[in-house]
């Protein structure tokens, strides 16, 4: 076994190293050993039923779950595009903005469910971050009240209560 520690490497190649002299009498002997040392540390392949059973809470935004659901993807061993797609979007909320989304258009490729969540991850983190209470939400879903009383606005910046203008029914007419 001359050539054996030539070949090893890191963190294999200190751990024989470290083995005491004349311990290995044959090559049964260095596998046992070996798979002993580093057969329980490997992560075991999961299958994509595994997948089924990743959901997003609550608390949580959509970067972390996709994030979660992506490291969990990595280790499943020949994953179905499909089911992974499919199994993704039952983790979301049906009330999530994204499962709509996902739905209507019938996504079904993993890449294209990658390609249309980016612009959701950057809505929810532009939302966050905005010190603007008017794009916060509070618990219920809801814009919160704004912090001043001044009149309301619409959209085509017309004023509303004290600005609004009045019948003029009090005139006589001549």
């Amino acid at each position: 076994m001359p050539d054996l520690p030539l070949q090893l490497k890191g963190v294999a190649s200190d751990w024989f190293y470290s083995l005491p002299p004349r311990s290995i009498h044959s090559f049964g002997d260095l596998t046992k050993l070996f798979l002993t040392q580093y057969f329980f540390r490997q992560e075991f392949k999961q299958n994509n039923h595994h997948l089924l059973s990743i959901k997003i809470r609550a608390s949580d935004n959509l970067k972390a779950y996709t994030g979660h659901f992506q490291n969990q993807l990595a280790k499943v061993q020949n994953y179905s595009e499909d089911a992974s797609t499919l199994a993704f979007i039952s983790g979301l909320l049906i009330t999530h903005p994204l499962y709509k989304h996902l739905m209507k258009y019938n996504i079904t490729c993993w890449s294209e469910v990658l390609y249309r969540v980016q612009p959701y991850i950057q809505l929810e983190e532009a939302t966050k971050s905005s010190a603007n209470p008017f794009f916060n939400r509070d618990d219920n879903g809801t814009k919160p009240r704004p912090q001043h009383e001044g009149p309301s606005v619409d959209f085509q910046g017309r004023g509303q209560g004290a600005f609004k203008k009045q019948p003029l029914t009090h005139l006589q007419q001549s």
